[in-house]
């Protein structure tokens, strides 16, 4: 295409009217104050998304940590002679990590100082391997977890039962096979560890009693509630999901965390596709002081550019000078931009600390010493793109009513 490619003189002469000059001054400070504010602008877009999705990492990441990725209830999982059999086929599916049968139901705590309503959680220790439980426990162990009356209960049960690891708490639960069915069930247990998951729901309610175990208290009759998995990635579980319905088979429900949990999943996206599109206006604001510096830079080259088009210059050469002019601060900003904001995101904690030290606040959040941040390369670098690309749209504007100028007209009042 004709006219397309940047030439030489082009480059030269949109650097030369970006210097500073006496009688141009005016010009030079809008570019400095325009190259500043797109670089402060794309600082705070990486910075705060990076903060942003390392808040959510966190928050989903212990969210689906202690809660399965995928549930399956339905009649077929309790018919005897086929269950192991699909349970097998879960565990081989690609991506699966674990598939363990669990069964659950409210119940009222009690311990000699008071009760607390509870919820209860039969699991083999394997599914409390995978759902962190072991990992994350602050006093006792799991090794007596499968055997005996041992029991695990959240730091939010024991602080609100006064129970430490040895002391004994009775669990009264409905023990019915149906709704209908009020004969309820009363066991002691020994408390074996205590953990800390770091989630309020699961830490202030939650008890885990061996499935077999459970299944008795529960009345169950050996029957499971639903089957939970557990997948390597949960955040692409939609791949994996109709290899796990086929692998459950017919007479089943299959439902992912993100079906399940749609409120919470929806209002975290929600709210970081929010924040990404005000804090993009905020570049497109920023970028916007560039059209003020071309249009005073076109303003103040009037006879420049009669002379350009007299000696033979194009449209087309004339609008890539101006173009150029404004495209040069916007990538330097941009660049910049990404620069400090990647700096600042790699070096968030001993930033956080010098602040902390600097003003005498404390950024911690709960059990979160520090600001968590993620930056995604993918993310970052549409975030560079566009703003490159708000800044050169804004910058062709000017550029175009440049070209239009006629040597007659630019030379009148000369």
């Amino acid at each position: 295409m004709p006219g397309f490619f940047f030439k030489g003189w082009e480059f030269d002469l949109a650097v030369r009217y970006l210097r500073t000059k006496r009688k141009n001054g005016g010009i030079a400070v809008i570019a400095i104050l325009s190259y500043v504010g797109v670089a402060l602008a794309v600082t705070a877009l990486i910075a705060v998304m990076s903060v942003m999705n390392g808040f959510q990492g966190e928050i989903m990441g212990r969210f689906l940590t202690f809660n399965s990725h995928a549930d399956i209830e339905g009649p077929a999982i309790n018919q005897r002679l086929n269950r192991d059999t699909m349970l097998s086929r879960l565990r081989q599916t690609p991506g699966v990590v674990d598939a363990a049968p669990y069964v659950e139901s409210p119940a009222l705590g009690e311990s000699r100082l008071t009760s607390a309503p509870v919820f209860i959680r039969g699991g083999n220790g394997e599914s409390l391997k995978h759902a962190g439980i072991a990992e994350n426990l602050i006093a006792g162990s799991v090794r007596n977890y499968d055997v005996g009356d041992a029991v695990l209960i959240g730091e939010g049960v024991a602080g609100t039962l006064g129970l430490r690891v040895g002391d004994q708490i009775v669990l009264t639960a409905p023990a019915g096979q149906s709704e209908n069915d009020l004969a309820a069930a009363r066991r002691a247990y020994t408390v074996a560890g205590i953990f800390s998951s770091k989630v309020a729901k699961v830490d202030q309610t939650y008890i885990y009693l061996p499935l077999a175990e459970a299944q008795d208290f529960l009345g169950r009759g050996g029957n499971w509630d639903m089957i939970e998995i557990r997948v390597r990635n949960p955040y692409r579980i939609e791949a994996i999901m109709p290899h796990l319905k086929s692998a459950a088979g017919r007479n089943t429900k299959v439902e992912d965390w993100k079906q399940r949990d749609s409120v919470v999943w929806g209002a975290l996206k929600f709210e970081a596709a929010a924040m990404r599109a005000i804090l993009f206006f905020v570049t497109v604001i920023a970028a916007m002081n560039i059209v003020s510096g071309i249009v005073m830079l076109v303003k103040n080259k009037t006879r420049d550019i009669a002379i350009l088009r007299t000696i033979g210059a194009g449209k087309a050469s004339v609008t890539r000078v101006f173009f150029l002019a404004g495209a040069m601060v916007g990538a330097a900003g941009t660049f910049t931009g990404l620069v400090v904001g990647v700096a600042i995101v790699t070096f968030i904690y001993p930033l956080q600390r010098g602040l902390e030290w600097l003003f005498h606040f404390s950024f911690a959040m709960g059990d979160m010493a520090y600001l968590p941040a993620n930056l995604h390369v993918g993310e970052t670098l549409v975030v560079v793109f566009g703003a490159f690309l708000a800044t050169s749209l804004c910058t062709l504007i000017p550029a175009l009513a440049a070209s239009r100028l006629e040597p007659v007209d630019a030379l009148r009042y000369e």
